[in-house]
């Protein structure tokens, strides 16, 4: 969950500002909120499908906003999911000598799947296997094992690759959301 918020400062800035108007700063500030979070969504699901091979545009769609109200001055982006299937992500069925290979995050390539303790390859089912990618789990036919990668919220939640570089933009996103709903309640 990625919070964003103001500040006692913050506040008594806005207040400031708005001079004989200052009991409108809960509803200039809730609107600011609301204004950033719905641009910091966006952002977030762009960089991460920079940072990732992810093929889904659910991004959106899993990050759910919790608005602000002028008695809540906090705007919520919640983010729920399972670990997606491998097939989310840029796959290659391969050859019968090479098997299945994957690339989950950007710049590193597809490489096989390949398992450590068996030495068995990943395959891509067809038929009542759903064209996910599998291995056996040992030398006979059955049980097999069914490849997930990330989920969602584990990709924003990447300080290195996604929020850590977003959240400096969310901040500034904020500050001028905030001047822009100053200007327009003052006129």
């Amino acid at each position: 969950m990625i919070r964003v918020e103001v500040d006692q400062e913050s506040l008594r800035y806005v207040q400031n500002r708005l001079g004989l108007m200052q009991r409108k700063a809960p509803q200039v500030i809730s609107a600011a909120l609301n204004d950033t979070a719905r641009s910091a969504r966006v952002k977030l699901a762009t960089k991460a499908r920079e940072a990732y091979t992810v093929k889904s545009a659910n991004f959106k769609r899993e990050m759910k906003i919790r608005r602000a109200t002028y008695s809540r001055l906090t705007a919520e982006i919640k983010s729920q999911g399972k670990p997606l299937k491998l097939t989310s992500f840029r796959t290659s069925a391969g050859s019968r000598t090479s098997g299945a290979k994957a690339n989950v995050v950007k710049g590193r390539g597809l490489q096989a799947i390949v398992s450590r303790i068996t030495g068995n390859k990943a395959f891509k089912g067809s038929g009542s296997l759903n064209g996910q990618i599998y291995q056996r789990r040992g030398k006979s036919r059955y049980p097999l094992k069914v490849f997930s990668s990330n989920s969602i919220p584990v990709m924003i939640g990447n300080e290195e690759k996604v929020y850590g570089i977003v959240e400096p933009k969310i901040k500034s996103d904020l500050q001028k959301n905030m001047e822009r709903q100053i200007k327009r309640l003052v006129g």
